[in-house]
């Protein structure tokens, strides 16, 4: 038997019916094509990554549901290869049934004995948002870096600029007239240093006094300077956790960025608004550290500064930590509000979140480390054993990234789901006889389209009030109730969450239709 391979071991029915099962359960898209991209037989996968059952696909050709701007690389990529090239690795989108782009990254061979196409798709919408998360993170940090080099070689230039004006004003004989002019350069080059403070802020480079500090008495010792800064037109509404963890921080700093953020929520509010300050003791887990490179999971202070204010595009927030950027007119801001409370959160070993939709407002929620030894209010165990559960969940969530995110988790849990990215195609499914086969529905609160998750909810609750709706939203509950979006019965899931809050939320809602029923 000297030489034998373990194929010379498996009979050919064996070999069938390993590669059967390797094709039934793949992860991946496994696809054959002839010559001409007709699709002979697809893997059961399209199901989840595409949306499609095998037989809305096999029969056609993949140029049908090949994204438009992908496809001339595509054939090329297929000519390449019946050249003789054996193995090709290439990217190409496919569009899902729902219409948004699918990035896949796809092996393929031609077999000149079959005459076929074989291909391997593996679905990259996760790595590359976690990809751009860390390029997002490493060019803060290269910003960072420059601003930080600028700001102290500028401030050694400042120094002999008004080193050398007090000396020029030490002089007698002077005229008027140029000690007006020297006190403007003077008052030019204490904003000049002002300015450099704000980017050594920004590079994480301004000295820091940290010490174990109670959030929820700062925010109340700051409370009569807002109300003057703020307004008569500007509504506060301070929620306070009793149980607040006490952080560890520098006071003077952390006043000045809850300052900062409420005088950027007054701008958003030019009519007039409210404003809700809350605090509360939450842990980040390891599912939230992979959606946010940037974030270390732990127990966290948390505090949300949330307006009803004009809101930002997702444009401006992939830009909005950035020093210098503004959304508000030439001299009405320099940019570096947002940027200093993003270094100072992160040179505190913290971690920063903003949440916002054009027309609705704007979240912004500041985790800081919790004091060594210090207890908070119960908060579940990471890596505790979560309650699992097979019912069919219908997600809808216009995020890709989110939606892929919360994707992975519902099916971790055993949860049989359907995705669709907005209200609208929901509805759909709930007007058509038999196709709202649901135990659950989880989905976002503001998306596109007339329908929102608040209006789902209800008609929901009309027409099917069997089905149990939990809604997500990076808006905390107390906002939620105040702008009285939510009715009776709604649950909600605050973005972020962690898997085991996910889980127990859904078990919590099913077992109430469960009694309810």
């Amino acid at each position: 038997m000297v030489g034998d391979t373990p194929a010379d071991f498996l009979s050919l029915d064996t070999e069938n019916s390993i590669n059967r099962r390797v094709f039934e359960t793949s992860l991946d898209l496994i696809m054959v094509t002839d010559r001409r991209g007709r699709i002979l037989r697809i893997s059961p996968s399209v199901r989840t990554l595409l949306g499609y059952d095998r037989a809305e696909i096999e029969g056609h050709v993949a140029s049908d549901f090949i994204h438009p701007d992908d496809l001339d690389p595509t054939r090329g990529e297929m000519r390449v290869a019946r050249k003789g090239h054996a193995t090709r690795y290439f990217d190409c989108r496919y569009m899902h049934r729902d219409g948004y782009a699918v990035a896949l990254n796809w092996t393929g061979v031609w077999s000149e004995a079959d005459q076929h196409h074989f291909f391997i798709g593996r679905d990259m919408t996760e790595m590359n948002r976690i990809a751009a998360a860390l390029r997002q993170a490493q060019k803060m940090e290269a910003v960072g870096q420059l601003t930080g080099g600028l700001a102290h070689d500028f401030n050694n230039i400042l120094m002999v600029v008004l080193g050398n004006i007090d000396a020029i004003e030490e002089e007698t004989g002077l005229s008027e007239k140029v000690r007006t002019m020297l006190s403007e350069i003077g008052r030019a080059g204490l904003r000049a240093a002002d300015l450099t403070r704000q980017l050594l802020a920004f590079s994480r480079q301004q000295p820091l006094q940290p010490e174990i500090t109670n959030l929820n008495a700062l925010v109340a010792s700051l409370g009569k300077l807002l109300r003057r800064t703020l307004g008569e037109q500007i509504i506060i509404d301070e929620r306070l956790s009793a149980t607040l963890a006490p952080a560890v921080v520098d006071r003077a700093q952390f006043e000045s960025a809850l300052l900062n953020l409420c005088v950027n929520a007054r701008d958003a509010m030019p009519n007039g608004g409210r404003l809700m300050i809350e605090t509360s003791t939450v842990e980040l887990d390891e599912d939230y550290a992979t959606d946010n490179p940037e974030a270390k999971p732990g127990r966290y202070a948390m505090l949300a500064v949330t307006d009803t204010g004009s809101g930002m595009s997702k444009q401006v927030l992939d830009h909005v930590f950035e020093p210098f950027f503004t959304t508000k007119e030439v001299g009405k801001g320099t940019g570096l509000g947002l940027s200093m409370v993003y270094g100072f959160i992160k040179q505190s070993q913290g971690h920063i979140k903003i949440y916002s939709e054009v027309g609705q407002g704007t979240s912004v929620k500041i985790y800081l480390p919790v004091a060594v030894g210090q207890h908070a209010e119960a908060t579940p165990v990471v890596g505790q054993a979560m309650p699992r559960g097979n019912e069919r969940v219908l997600l809808v969530e216009d995020d890709v990234q989110v939606r892929t995110s919360v994707r992975r988790q519902l099916d971790s849990l055993g949860y049989r789901v359907t995705e669709v990215d907005n209200g609208d195609a929901a509805l759909g499914l709930l007007a058509q006889s038999g196709a709202f086969a649901f135990d659950l529905v989880l989905s976002d609160v503001v998306m596109p389209g007339k329908a929102n998750g608040i209006q789902l909810a209800e008609a929901i609750g009309q027409r099917r009030p069997d089905v149990r709706v939990i809604l997500m939203s990076g808006y905390t509950e107390n906002a939620m109730l105040q702008a009285g979006g939510l009715g009776d019965g709604m649950r909600l899931l605050i973005k972020p969450f962690r898997k085991v809050e996910l889980a127990q939320a859904l078990r919590e809602a099913l077992h109430a239709g469960e009694v309810a029923g």
